[in-house]
């Protein structure tokens, strides 16, 4: 061997030198750990947690697309970096391994590949290619409180690659812990735990260890439910709402995969940074964001990690809230709040880095609601006559002027929405008896998935629709008769209705049937949009005109045509106000108050009850004014009756039975 090969041979062997007398010493160090570590490790494997995550499915927007991932999988990969707290170049170092994170780098962070605020399927199919190779993971830590002698906490970490919920954010640890009444694990080999607690966003929710909500497999294996998206752990599947320390929103747990049993990664009770040098990290597990979109920091900085039984006390709760099976009627309060948090955090989400546009868009909204208001007017809103020219904010008032004049009778009409209440009820109660779900919305279902949950929302749709048509019916015939100076009571109107159900069924299964029919396609969607508003007025005019159901929609085209956009407008306010009424109530209660959600969507139910009478007035309103512009119906006086609201004369002509109003718009 030559000089110079042996100097280029030296520091090869002295390099493997070295790795194996650190290796050496790792290993010793390991096996030189707290004397309490075999119990402890045997403790861990013992009540090492069953996985049933939610379905996973093709597409990653859909589902389940992380699993519980091997830290050793993320540090090291070449498309991963460790960043410091400075502007950039804020590089540290690329492909950081777990060594490299043992000096601490508090404020630092690591960086994943892709954007969380846009994240696509990046972190999808990155976390499915580092996770091939490895198998899913969790972490084991056996740990005692100073302030609580003779207690002892099992914690088990997991780590996913992405929190898909509506904070999207790269990283998120999450955590199951028991509690032993033992000061050592030896002792706690020998009893069970006394209590769990599964956390869940900034809190935790507890369960004793005989607890009915508490599935355990093979009597020591708890069963966690991590929410789809979010991982919060969950006891059951269920649809949870999510407020203060459960987070905001909606977690699903509706839709499990089978049993996963992640490989248990024991952490020493005492020199784990020997063995796993990134405990030491104080930094970011994720890249840094603005307010809630921030990677979250790794389980030593937790306070759960050095005191965790104190930690237990302040944080975990005896239960979560969990939305309640169906709703009384109308708009459910806690469906609207699941779908305007996530619609509201995926705004914030978008333009988060671009503050710009959300105030183009908030301004855009105040300018729209600035125009429509003040395109209308509101004042000299007399409800009577029903038959005179009207501005829809003037039909919007008369409705209510209407309300407050005879509350007796707008309750009777609210009534038949109770009585579709009490209908809803009784299809949820046969739903639950099929065992088709108990008593949260969307548990689980064993057999015939979802089928008669479908079937059952079907119905309560098609009931929720003639019920609206019914009362819009009720409501024209009690401005028609009011006109005349006769008088009305609820039942006088529920019976006139009754008498004209031939006509009024086929206006409205027609109208129903072509707007969904058209709506199947999306490019015939706008048709849809366009005959909805068109024939909105078939029903009054089958009341009010005496007209079959056919002419009737014929005559409602007539009344929009060359004023569509001065239709929809008013009629997408006024029955949106009256869908929204109950919902915005429900959810300024959902987050200010700690009421049931049940309660909460009781007086969502009866806001709609009372709102739903009102807008239909206001569309009555409105087909009055139109008809006062176009009194020739072409259909009238198909049905007998000789107390129509247009009757015509021998040339043909339309004449208003009623003396002419002078038009004030």
């Amino acid at each position: 061997m030559t000089a110079s090969a042996g100097r280029r041979v030296l520091p090869l062997v002295m390099a493997a030198l070295i790795t194996v007398l650190l290796l050496g010493r790792s290993d010793q160090a390991v096996a030189a750990g707290s004397p309490e570590d075999p119990a402890a490790h045997r403790l861990a494997e013992r009540y090492a947690p069953v996985v049933r995550l939610q379905e996973d499915s093709s597409s990653c927007a859909d589902s389940e697309q992380f699993q519980p991932t091997d830290v050793e999988a993320v540090l090291g990969d070449q498309q991963v970096a460790l960043r410091g707290p400075w502007r950039p170049p804020d590089l540290v170092k690329p492909q950081p391994e777990g060594k490299d994170l043992g000096l601490g780098f508090p404020g630092h962070f690591l960086d994943f590949p892709g954007d969380p605020l846009r994240p696509g399927c990046d972190y999808a199919e990155w976390s499915a290619r580092i996770n091939a190779t490895h198998p899913a993971t969790v972490y084991a830590h056996v740990a005692s409180d100073p302030g609580f002698p003779g207690k002892l906490t099992l914690e088990y970490w997991f780590f996913y690659v992405f929190n898909d919920y509506n904070n999207t954010h790269e990283g998120d640890w999450e955590s199951i812990r028991l509690v032993f009444e033992a000061a050592t694990p030896a002792a706690a080999l020998t009893t069970s735990p006394t209590a769990v607690g599964f956390s869940q966003h900034g809190g935790a929710e507890r369960a004793r260890w005989d607890d009915a909500k508490l599935e355990i497999v093979d009597g020591t294996h708890p069963v966690v439910y991590p929410a789809a998206g979010s991982h919060a752990n969950k006891f059951g599947r269920r649809l949870y709402l999510g407020r203060g320390s459960e987070g905001l929103g909606c977690d699903d747990t509706t839709n499990p995969g089978p049993e996963l049993r992640p490989r248990v990664a024991y952490v020493p009770m005492a020199d784990y940074v020997q063995q796993y040098p990134w405990l030491a990290f104080e930094g970011r597990w994720g890249e840094r964001q603005r307010s809630f979109f921030d990677g979250p920091t790794g389980p030593n900085m937790k306070d759960s990690w050095t005191t965790p039984i104190q930690d237990a006390e302040t944080t975990w709760r005896d239960d979560s809230t969990t939305v309640p099976a169906g709703t009384l009627l109308g708009p459910s309060s806690t469906d609207a709040f699941c779908t305007a948090v996530a619609t509201g955090s995926n705004l914030v989400r978008e333009t988060l880095d671009r503050i710009w546009l959300l105030g183009l868009l908030l301004a855009a909204l105040v300018v729209l609601i600035w125009f429509a208001a003040s395109r209308t007017r509101w004042s000299d809103a007399d409800p009577l006559p029903a038959r005179k020219r009207r501005a829809w904010g003037q039909a919007v008032s008369a409705a209510l002027r209407l309300f407050r004049a005879r509350p007796g009778l707008f309750a009777g009409f609210a009534a038949a929405f109770v009585v579709l209440s009490l209908v809803t009820i009784v299809l949820a109660r046969v739903q639950m008896a099929r065992r088709d779900a108990p008593a949260d919305l969307a548990a689980p279902t064993e057999s015939a998935p979802g089928f008669w949950a479908s079937l059952v929302a079907l119905a309560v749709t098609l009931l929720t629709i003639a019920t609206y048509f019914a009362l819009l019916a009720a409501v024209t015939a009690t401005l028609d008769q009011l006109d005349r100076g006769v008088p009305v009571t609820a039942a006088l109107m529920v019976r006139q209705v009754v008498s004209d159900w031939r006509p009024l069924t086929r206006a409205a299964v027609q109208y129903v049937v072509v707007i969904a029919a058209l709506t199947i396609f999306v490019a015939t969607i706008p048709l849809a949009v366009y005959y909805a508003v068109s024939r909105a007025f078939a029903v009054p005019i089958v009341v009010a005109e005496r007209c079959s159901g056919g002419p009737a929609l014929r005559r409602s085209r007539m009344l929009v045509r060359g004023r569509w956009w001065r239709t929809a407008v008013p009629l997408a306010i006024i029955i949106g106000l009256g869908l929204a009424a109950g919902p915005v109530a429900g959810i300024s209660l959902l987050l200010g108050t700690d009421l049931s959600p049940t309660l909460i969507n009781v007086v969502s139910s009866l806001l709609f009850a009372l709102a739903m009478p009102v807008a239909a007035a206001a569309v009555a309103y409105l087909y009055f004014d139109r008809a006062a512009s176009m009194p020739e119906s072409p259909g009238s006086g198909e049905m007998p009756d000789a107390g129509r609201t247009y009757s015509r004369d021998g040339d043909g002509r339309v004449e208003q039975d009623l003396p002419s109003v002078r038009s004030d718009s």
